[in-house]
């Protein structure tokens, strides 16, 4: 449809029929969906005509004509000859393949409001052969089968070259089928009927035979005597019926000059007990990957096309449900490790995948997923020399996405390797993989020989170079191993936790100023004891300068800390502790994880003498922390917290020595400290009303959202000195 033909062609306007009709129709105001708008009673006018076997559409708005407009606002043109239909819209000034469920006009799609003669009619009827009432849905049902029509030429055309390409594909091997049954699945049965007696037969599901049995046990597994095969035994009176997992197999084929093709297969066998020894199999091409000569892909998967509703062979990549037999997301299915048909590979002339390597790796490896192969070689091409080379643990390791190494373009492998033939025939010999390799390249830099048995042991404990750099200044590889080895023996850990435990050990040591060129140092006869003993010597560090940053900040807390000799006391349960100084508390604190660590609130009252700090330990037990106690000067008691900020149970049995202590306590005050005790138990109130007004909760352990004010109150133990304030004054 050309459209210079169409501007060309007579416009149609509006009659004065039309114009009378649009200015009777009168808008009536519409209320719905909570705004008000104008409906008309038509409002969509039509005319028809036919020019050079054109049909012309012309469409109006009441708001248009009524205003003595009779041009239209849009315009259909539909060539049924040529099966093609194009409008103009007049206000943009555009041609649009819009169909009209699109437009503007959509809303009178399914109103049948709209008007047009019955002269006009009856001529879109006999030019679109079509039985609709309605021209206007005549018209929309037109191209809507057009569109039809046209995407299914446009489909027919593409499944028909996919088809062509896939009729280019060889037919499967005559064995395929029993190659499949005997190789590809690889699950084996041996069934049997229940017998008292010691020895009987049973059925191979591999062999297909009955063959003599000892023992059986249902469901374990064992190795048939007749075939050797893995099996696994199956008890006619127990097993109704079994199908095994679904198994993947590739088989390659020449397809082509310089291209080949990867068919992906699903396997999987039904057994039922009452015909075991007819199984039922089901065998499922899924996929087919074509390779060109520059192992470029392009992939077909076996499933149902949208458009056809048959199934059939489509280009693409397979998708699946991300979340299966719950719908929504899909995600492409990736490649599972198959069996690999091997009689296939020795036939294909084909000399990209002479190139690959793939047919010296499928020898020593049964299990593989070729396409990641196949792309793995497009991105590294030298993984076909290390193959070829019978370097297949250095292949792998690249296979598996672990190593990245470096493989100059040389005629001599070695040196591509960067290191030499003598090293490479050693990596060789020992079926090397990328750490054997690292370890060759740094013996090579340092010429210096490393016995291959170290090698391999560094590989099995899966050390780098790079992980014992730290010490291989001071030690060579082999005292490492034997160190190594002599240390997870008496320790109990593994080598690579105690690598970690090493390098802590001599960072620390560096820490506290240890010369760790000392082999005493380096080389510690129990790592693991002298590692946790550095520990404790960090801290101390640790502790004494946060001491001497408190005293400074806070002058005479040591002081304070000596003059609190008259709190001490004891009976044969429990005894009151006094630290000698601020590193006192700080251990304490660290030790048994509570508040008097993590603030200094508690070292500024102790610098003010607002409250003290003491401990109360167990009798039996004088050195090992129990509880932390803040205390005024009067004996009063703040706050008893054990570890992690708790006040557990056993805090009551000791209320009666507290109160006892308490009470003796008050003939050692001085009127000095009863003064600081008025002091102090003004201010502590002061601070509880402002938490009860501000609301701080806290939600530790034992604790779900409550005042910390009530928490204060409920721990407090008043020393009961009445003549408090007298004695004060």
């Amino acid at each position: 449809m050309n459209k210079k033909e169409l501007r060309n062609m007579k416009l149609l306007e509006a009659t004065d029929e039309l114009i009378k009709l649009a200015k009777e129709d009168v808008p009536v105001r519409d209320k719905r969906y909570y705004t008000e708008q104008l409906i008309y009673q038509r409002g969509l006018y039509l005319r028809a005509e036919v020019e050079n076997n054109i049909l012309k559409v012309a469409f109006y708005l009441a708001e248009y004509l009524s205003r003595d407009c009779r041009k239209p606002v849009y315009t259909l043109y539909i060539d049924k000859k040529d099966d093609v239909f194009k409008g103009y819209d007049y206000r943009t000034k555009k041609w649009s393949d819009s169909m009209l469920d699109k437009t503007i006009f959509s809303k009178w799609l399914y109103q049948e409001n709209s008007y047009m003669k019955e002269a006009d009619t009856a001529l879109i009827q006999k030019y679109l052969e079509s039985e609709y009432d309605d021209a206007f849905y005549a018209l929309y049902v037109y191209q809507r089968e057009q569109r039809h029509r046209r995407l299914g030429m446009k489909y027919e055309k593409i499944l028909t070259s996919w088809d062509r390409c896939m009729d280019r594909l060889p037919k499967i091997p005559k064995d395929w089928m029993r190659w499949q049954k005997k190789v590809g699945i690889t699950q084996n049965f041996i069934f049997y009927h229940y017998s008292r007696r010691k020895d009987q037969t049973g059925y191979c599901s591999w062999c297909e035979s009955e063959v003599p049995i000892s023992h059986p046990h249902h469901n374990a597994v064992g190795h048939c005597p007749k075939c050797r095969h893995q099996i696994q035994y199956k008890a006619l009176g127990r097993a109704k019926s079994i199908k095994t997992k679904k198994e993947t197999a590739y088989l390659l084929q020449t397809c082509g000059k310089n291209v080949f093709v990867l068919r992906e297969f699903q396997l999987q066998m039904l057994i039922v007990s009452s015909s075991y020894k007819k199984p039922v199999y089901s065998f499922f091409e899924r996929r087919r990957i074509l390779y060109d000569e520059k192992l470029n892909t392009e992939e077909y998967y076996f499933g149902r096309h949208h458009w056809t509703k048959e199934n059939c062979w489509i280009q693409g990549k397979l998708q699946v449900p991300l979340y299966p037999g719950y719908g929504g997301y899909m995600t492409y299915e990736g490649y599972d490790m198959g069996n690999i048909y091997g009689k296939s590979l020795h036939g294909i002339k084909n000399r990209t995948f002479r190139k690959t390597g793939f047919h010296e790796y499928a020898k020593v490896k049964r299990f593989l997923d070729p396409v990641s192969f196949f792309e793995m070689v497009r991105e590294r091409p030298y993984l076909e020399r290390l193959i070829k080379a019978g370097l297949y643990h250095l292949a792998e390791d690249i296979m598996d996405n672990k190593a990245q190494i470096y493989c100059e373009d040389s005629g001599d492998l070695g040196k591509a390797l960067g290191i030499d033939r003598f090293r490479l025939k050693r990596l060789r010999t020992n079926n090397g993989g990328e750490i054997f390799l690292q370890w060759l390249l740094l013996e090579k830099a340092q010429n210096k020989l490393i016995r291959d048995d170290v090698i391999s042991w560094m590989c099995r404990e899966k050390l780098k170079p790079a992980d014992l750099m730290f010490i291989m200044d001071r030690m060579a590889p082999l005292q490492i191993k034997n160190y190594l080895e002599k240390q997870a023996a008496e320790s109990g850990e593994s080598v690579k936790d105690l690598i970690k435990t090493w390098k802590d050990y001599l960072n620390m040591a560096i820490r506290v100023g240890v010369n760790v060129q000392d082999s005493v140092i380096y080389r510690a006869r129990k790592l693991m004891q002298r590692h946790n003993e550095m520990i404790k010597e960090i801290e101390a560090k640790d502790l004494i300068l946060r001491a001497g940053e408190l005293e400074k900040k806070y002058p005479g807390l040591n002081r304070i800390c000596r003059d609190l000799k008259k709190y001490e006391y004891a009976d044969k349960e429990y005894q009151i502790v006094v630290p000698e100084k601020v590193d006192d508390i700080l251990y304490e604190a660290k030790l048994m994880h509570h508040c008097v660590n993590n603030t200094e609130t508690y070292y500024e009252r102790m610098s003010q003498q607002e409250s003290y700090i003491l401990f109360l330990r167990k009798a039996e037990q004088p050195t090992e922390a129990y509880y932390t106690l803040e205390v005024e000067p009067d004996g009063t008691i703040r706050q008893t917290r054990t570890f992690y900020n708790q006040q557990n149970e056993d805090i009551e049995l000791a209320r009666d020595f507290l109160v006892k202590w308490q009470k003796q306590l008050k003939k050692k005050l001085a009127k000095e400290d009863y003064k600081l005790a008025v002091k102090s138990q003004s201010l502590r109130k002061k601070e509880i009303d402002e938490l009860r007004s501000k609301g701080v909760r806290v939600n530790g352990i034992g604790y779900c959202n409550k005042l910390l004010a009530e928490i204060l109150e409920e721990d407090l133990m008043e020393a009961g000195n009445r003549e408090l304030e007298e004695q004060a004054a």
